[in-house]
C-alpha cells in the first residue's frame, strides 16, 4: 500500500522518487519505526512516511467503511519517526543490509544536521481524521503532514476528469474582494482580486501539480532570475512584493460571488481552478514558506480570473495558458497531456488490438494508454453493468494500462538514458517532452504504438527477472540501466513484430537480460566514495561506468521485423547499414548543420558529404521519418569526422561510441 500511495504521490507532483523503506526499532529508547521515504535533492528537503491501516482489524474480503483516526494514533505515528531520526543521527541503528532501502535512509538521516537537510515528518492512514488531529504544526525543526483518506483522494485520487474546487470561504476564511468586468457575449468573464500569499501557499501545497495542469511549464526551482527575484522579494521585502510581481493568470468554469455593487463582490468559491501563468510565482511562494520559513502575512499577489463557459474549457484554457505566460521564454516542450502526440497515441490504444485471442476475448485486448489520470478507472466505472465491466477488464487488463511516465520510463531507457529515468517520474517526463518537441515528433502510427508496447513488455519483464534474482532494493534504477545496456549491446534492435504478435518477450533474451541486470545492480549500489545510491544513479557518470562493462553473454540474432519496406529496384540494406540508420536515428538534427559548417570552413569533407549533412539537418525530424540511404552515408561521415577530433555539445560520448562501433565492423 506504501509502494501505491507514493507512486501517486509522486504522479501528482507532490514528492520526488519515492521509495519503500521499512525499519523498526524497538531495542532501545526512543522507539522509532518508518515506513518510506523520498528525498528531493533539488529543494534538499527528505519526507519520511508512516503508514497506519485504519481497517487493521477488519477481516479481509468484507465491506470497509471509511474509519475515524484518533490524535493519539497519528501523534503516535509522528514519535515514531521522530524516533527513527533521532536513532539514526545517533547511530544506534546497526546491522541493516547496504541494499536495503532503508541503509540508504539512515545515512541521508544521519547527513542532514550537517548538510543543514529538512526533513518532513508524514503519517498516511486509510482512515478519517478530525480538524484537529490533521492540523499538526511543525516542531522540533520537523514539519508534520497528515494524509487521511479524504486528503489523498482530493490530492492524488481524482480522475483526468476531476474539477479542483476552492471554497475560498469556507476552507481559508477568505474570501477575495475583486472588480467585475463585464461578461463578453462569448460568455467568458474577467475578475481581478488579490489573494493573500499564505493561502495561495496553502493551496499549492495541498493541491501542486493538479492546480498547474493547464500551465504549460513546471516549477523550475530557483535557477533563474525571476524566481531568484520572488524569493527575495518574500524574504527581504514582502509588503513589495504586490507591486514588484506581475501575479497571476488563473481560470474557473465557475464561480461563486457575493455581490457589493458598483462592480464590486467578493470570491467566495472557484470551480475547475487552474493557474495557467504564475506557476513559478506560486511555487516559490509557497517554498520560500516551507523552507525558509517566511512570514506571508504581508504578502499578496495580484490575480486576473476568467471564467471560461465549462463546455469551452478544454479548447480556451490552454490558448489562455500560452498567451499569458511570457514572464519566461516558454517552451513547447513543457506541454504535456494535451499534446497532439499524447492525443494521438490515447486514439490508437483504443482502436489497436493483440493478436491474441481467448474464449473471454475474442477480439484480442487493449493496451489502455492514460493520458490523463484517471482515465481507465473512469472508462470502468462508465460500464453500466457487472458484465459490461467484466468485460471491460478482460479487453483493457490493468497490468496492460501504461501511463504517460510510464511511456517516458520506458522510451527514455531504450534511448540510453538511464540517469534522466532515475531523476524520478516527473523530470523524466519533462526530459521526454522535450525529446518529442526538440525532434518535432509526428503523431505516432500504429507502428510506434506497438513498439512501444514491446518497450512496456521489456520493461515488465526484467521487473518480473529482478524478483526471480532475489535482489532486494532498486528495483527501479537498477532495470532502467540493465535495459539502456542491452539496448546498448543489440544497437536499439528488438525482434519487435514478434513481441507485439507473442505479447511477451523472446526466450532468448531472458538470460542476457538476467546478466545485464546483474552486472547493472553491481555498479548501482557500490557507487564511488560511499556516495547516495539513488543520487548516484542520476549522474552520467554512472551510466558511462555501467556502459563500461564488459559483458560475456549470447546475444540472440536480431530480426527488428521492420515493415517499413525500401523502393522498390532498390537494394535492400545490410545488416551493418540497418545498424548504422538505427544509430543515426538518434542524432538532433542540429547535429548535421553544425557539421556542415565545420565541414566547410575547414575542407575536412568532401562537398558531396557536406550536402548530405545539409539535407539531414533539413529534415523535420530523424526518428524514422528519413531517406534511410542518405542517413547510411550520414553515419559513416559523422564517425569520420568525430575520428578527426570533430565534437559539438549534444553529440553525446554515448552515441559517438556507438557510431564508431557500427560503422568499423
Amino acid at each position: 500500500f506504501v509502494k501505491v500511495i507514493l507512486k501517486r504521490l509522486e504522479d501528482a507532483d507532490i514528492l520526488t522518487d519515492g521509495q519503500v523503506a521499512f525499519c523498526k526499532h524497538d531495542a532501545s529508547t526512543p522507539h522509532g519505526e518508518v515506513h518510506g521515504y523520498a528525498y528531493d535533492a533539488e529543494e534538499d528537503v527528505l519526507a519520511l512516511f508512516y503508514f497506519v491501516d485504519a481497517n487493521d482489524d477488519t477481516p479481509l474480503m468484507t465491506h470497509l467503511e471509511v474509519a475515524s483516526v484518533g490524535k493519539d494514533v497519528i501523534d503516535r505515528g509522528f514519535r515514531r519517526l521522530e524516533g527513527f531520526v533521532k536513532l539514526a543521527k545517533a547511530q544506534k541503528i546497526a546491522g541493516l543490509d547496504e541494499s536495503q532501502p532503508a541503509h540508504e535512509l539512515v545515512q541521508l538521516v544521519r547527513e542532514s544536521t550537517k548538510a543543514r537537510r529538512a526533513i518532513a515528518l508524514n503519517v498516511i492512514t486509510t482512515g478519517q481524521v478530525s480538524d484537529k488531529a490533521a492540523m499538526s504544526a511543525a516542531r522540533d525543526g520537523f514539519s508534520r503532514d497528515v494524509w487521511d483518506l479524504l486528503r489523498l483522494a482530493r490530492t492524488c485520487g481524482g480522475t483526468g476528469d476531476d474539477k479542483l474546487s476552492i471554497d475560498f470561504q469556507n476552507e481559508y476564511q477568505h474570501s477575495l474582494p475583486c472588480l467585475v468586468n463585464e461578461k463578453a457575449s462569448d460568455g467568458i468573464q474577467v475578475l481581478f482580486t488579490c489573494i493573500p500569499g499564505a493561502v495561495l501557499a496553502q493551496i499549492y501545497n495541498t493541491y501542486r501539480a493538479r492546480l498547474l495542469e493547464r500551465n504549460v511549464r513546471s516549477f523550475l526551482q530557483f535557477t533563474g532570475k525571476v524566481n531568484k527575484g520572488i524569493r527575495d522579494t518574500v524574504l527581504n521585502n514582502p509588503a513589495r512584493f504586490l507591486p514588484y510581481n506581475n501575479g497571476l493568470s488563473a481560470t474557473a468554469s465557475a464561480v461563486t460571488l457575493e455581490d457589493l455593487g458598483g462592480g464590486m463582490a467578493r470570491i467566495l468559491r472557484v470551480d475547475d481552478f487552474q493557474i495557467v501563468n504564475g506557476g513559478q510565482t506560486t511555487a516559490s511562494i509557497a517554498s520560500c514558506n516551507r523552507r525558509d520559513a517566511a512570514d506571508l502575512s504581508q504578502v499578496a499577489v495580484a490575480m486576473k480570473l476568467t471564467i471560461v463557459p465549462e463546455q469551452e474549457v478544454d479548447q480556451l484554457v490552454p490558448l489562455i495558458s500560452k498567451y499569458a505566460n511570457t514572464q519566461n521564454r516558454i517552451q513547447e516542450a513543457d506541454f504535456s497531456a494535451n499534446h497532439p502526440w499524447h492525443i494521438e497515441l490515447e486514439r490508437l490504444s483504443r482502436a489497436t488490438w493483440t493478436s491474441l485471442r481467448t474464449a473471454e476475448a475474442p477480439r484480442g485486448t487493449r493496451w489502455f494508454y492514460e493520458r490523463a489520470r484517471g482515465q481507465y478507472p473512469d472508462a470502468l466505472a462508465a460500464e453500466g453493468t457487472t458484465a459490461g465491466r467484466k468485460k471491460f477488464r478482460t479487453e483493457n487488463p490493468s497490468a496492460q494500462k501504461f501511463t504517460k511516465t510510464d511511456l517516458a520510463k520506458f522510451i527514455l531507457s531504450w534511448d540510453q538514458v538511464p540517469h534522466s529515468v532515475s531523476k524520478g517520474a516527473q523530470k523524466c517526463f519533462v526530459d521526454f517532452m522535450g525529446q518529442i518537441t526538440r525532434d518535432d515528433r509526428k503523431p505516432p502510427d500504429e507502428m510506434e504504438l506497438r513498439r512501444i508496447v514491446a518497450l512496456a513488455i521489456l520493461f515488465h519483464t526484467a521487473e518480473q527477472l529482478y524478483g526471480q534474482l532475489n535482489f532486494q532494493g532498486y528495483r527501479a534504477q537498477v532495470v532502467t540501466y540493465a535495459i539502456a545496456r542491452l539496448s546498448y549491446a543489440i544497437q536499439r534492435r528488438l525482434p519487435w513484430k514478434e513481441i507485439w504478435d507473442k505479447q511477451c518477450l523472446p526466450q532468448a533474451f531472458l538470460q542476457p537480460l538476467k546478466t545485464v541486470l546483474t552486472a547493472a545492480r553491481t555498479v548501482i549500489v557500490n557507487p564511488p566514495g560511499g556516495r547516495n545510491v539513488t543520487e548516484w544513479c542520476k549522474r552520467e557518470e554512472c551510466w558511462s561506468q555501467v556502459l563500461s562493462l564488459k559483458l560475456s553473454m549470447k546475444l540472440p540474432e536480431v530480426d527488428d521485423g521492420e515493415e517499413t519496406a525500401e523502393p522498390e529496384g532498390v537494394t535492400p540494406l545490410t545488416p551493418q547499414e540497418r545498424a548504422i540508420v538505427d544509430v543515426v536515428k538518434f542524432v538532433p538534427p542540429e547535429i548535421w548543420l553544425a557539421l556542415a559548417k565545420w565541414a566547410k570552413s575547414t575542407q575536412s569533407l568532401t562537398a558531396i558529404q557536406r550536402k548530405i549533412a545539409e539535407s539531414l539537418g533539413k529534415q523535420a525530424t530523424i526518428t524514422g521519418k528519413f531517406n534511410r540511404r542518405l542517413a547510411k552515408e550520414g553515419g559513416v561521415l559523422l564517425a569520420k569526422a568525430t575520428r578527426l577530433g570533430w565534437v559539438h555539445a549534444k553529440l553525446s560520448r554515448n552515441l559517438v561510441e556507438s557510431l564508431q562501433q557500427v560503422t568499423t565492423k
